[in-house]
């Protein structure tokens, strides 16, 4: 909302570009105190903002007025402290500087900031920054009665309108791939599977009649990743994330470009290694994700920071608890929370939520339900997260084990039924879901610890099975409902049981 707009810039803000904001704003000085600072500062230290309380300092005059002239000084500031953040910036400044020659009729000036823009926007793939650019030398030519030279310079100007249509189609049917991917997870079926392959086999993916840009390209080895992990194919996915990591690296604009998208790279490639058994490589990638934290302008990114902390986080959670090692599972989420609370608010739910999850398998396998009930509740209850409905499934189920361990069988009662209807309608009951939800729903007739013993028994026995099926293993990735079973049989908890291999 609007009206949030100058405390979410302001919360946005990192140290350094505080302390640059409070230099910039001493030039803005009325007299001898300076109330947008006042403003600024007391913004800044305020847990929750609230305007009643705002309004009634004695430095507000006009709130909504100096609310508007703070933000757009704090926006000045932030665009001074990162004039040679990168290369569209640099290009935005010479953009300036051309339009202020032009009008003063300093054609021949303002063509040089032209050819020194264009370059600049030639060797980093920006495609709509080199059409404007194109678009300015015309008329600059024009104005100076050099026709043949403008004329050559439209034909240019049209066969940079190919490439980027070209770059287009590439990018929208590699965006719609990633949308279907992240509402499903992980294909549970062969029709799921259907979903995606389209993509992969539309025939502009294929255009051999344009020459790829590298932006193009990455666009392609995304489409190819993405379908890969869809339906696990591990050779396939740990080859195009190799793919996608060596060519942000060999080209570092495409890092510049989309840094967010260079740790994404690391991040699906750790997880290639991981699935490939190959450990020692994945530690490798992982320590380099780990170390971005402090390049590339990230440290003047919360955005980009919360993406390398939740990458980083959940892939170690996720090894440890895999690995068995929970007391240094328990040491990562305690020494997460404090950077958990700066981060969490920059970062996209998918990546938040896998957090949660890896959490409240955690608080599952030590035998902490009601802490465990905390974070499954948090993901369940946000009727607004409509995405990876792998990982809802699982964590609905999750959500039925914790009512179980806690006795609460008017819960669990409720909650199989709640659950069986999510899964039909949206046509997600597959055999594993449909074991454990009758499982469940048979206990309340189960009358000695014997007969459970051997409900549990089957139930293990039928997961067995099911982690032989190629579609039905999927949910064991998240979350081994064998383990739950055989430490039930053996009366203990996951962490201390003895499971099978």
């Amino acid at each position: 909302m609007v009206k949030y707009a100058l405390n979410e810039l302001i919360k946005s803000m990192t140290m350094s570009e505080k302390r640059y904001f409070k230099i910039y704003s001493s030039k803005h000085v009325i007299g001898d105190n300076n109330d947008y600072v006042l403003l600024f500062d007391f913004i800044d230290k305020s847990k929750h903002y609230e305007e009643a309380i705002l309004q009634n300092q004695s430095f507000v005059k006009n709130l909504s007025a100096e609310k508007n002239y703070l933000y757009n000084l704090i926006l000045k500031s932030l665009n001074a402290f990162h004039a040679s953040l990168n290369s569209k910036t640099q290009i935005y400044q010479l953009l300036e500087s051309i339009e202020i020659l032009y009008h003063k009729g300093l054609y021949d000036q303002a063509l040089k900031l032209v050819k020194k823009a264009s370059k600049i926007a030639a060797e980093s793939e920006l495609f709509t920054q080199c059409l404007v650019l194109n678009e300015i030398k015309t008329e600059l030519l024009s104005k100076q009665f050099l026709y043949e030279r403008a004329s050559m310079n439209i034909v240019e100007a049209n066969k940079l309108l190919n490439t980027i249509e070209n770059f287009n189609s590439i990018q929208e049917i590699t965006t719609n791939c990633y949308g279907q991917q992240v509402k499903i997870g992980l294909s549970r079926s062969r029709e799921d599977s259907n979903l995606l392959e389209i993509f992969v086999k539309n025939k502009k993916m294929n255009n051999s009649k344009y020459s790829l840009s590298n932006r193009s390209q990455m666009y392609i080895n995304g489409l190819n990743l993405t379908y890969a992990y869809f339906v696990g194919d591990k050779d396939q996915t740990l080859k195009y994330s190799k793919l996608m990591t060596e060519l942000y690296e060999e080209k570092p604009f495409m890092i510049e470009y989309s840094t967010i998208g260079y740790v994404s790279s690391l991040y699906n490639l750790v997880n290639a290694y991981i699935d490939n058994g190959l450990d020692t490589e994945a530690m490798f990638v992982l320590e380099k994700l780990e170390s971005t934290k402090d390049k590339f302008g990230i440290p003047t990114s919360y955005n980009i920071s919360a993406r390398v902390f939740f990458y980083s986080n959940n892939i170690r959670l996720g090894l440890y608890l895999n690995q068995d090692r929970y007391n240094e599972s328990k040491v990562l989420i305690e020494n997460s929370n404090a950077s958990l609370e700066r981060y969490k608010a920059y970062v996209v739910k998918p990546q938040l939520y896998e957090y949660y999850f890896l959490v409240a398998k955690y608080y599952i396998v030590s035998g902490e339900y009601k802490h465990a009930l905390k974070y499954t509740n948090i993901i369940l209850n946000d009727k607004a997260f409509k995405l990876r409905d792998d990982l809802l499934s699982v964590v609905k189920l999750m959500n039925i084990l914790i009512q179980f361990e806690l006795n609460r069988d008017f819960s669990i009662e409720y909650l199989t039924k709640n659950t069986l209807n999510y899964f039909k309608k949206k046509k997600r009951l597959y055999k594993v879901e449909k074991e454990l939800i009758k499982f469940m729903s048979f206990q309340e007739k189960i009358e000695d610890g014997e007969g459970r013993v051997n409900e549990l028994k089957q139930l293990q026995s039928a997961m067995k099975e099911f982690k032989k099926d190629k579609f039905e293993s999927i949910p064991f990735k998240l979350f081994d409902f064998e383990y739950w079973a055989t430490a039930k049989i053996q009366n203990k908890l996951i962490c201390d049981s003895i499971l099978p291999d």
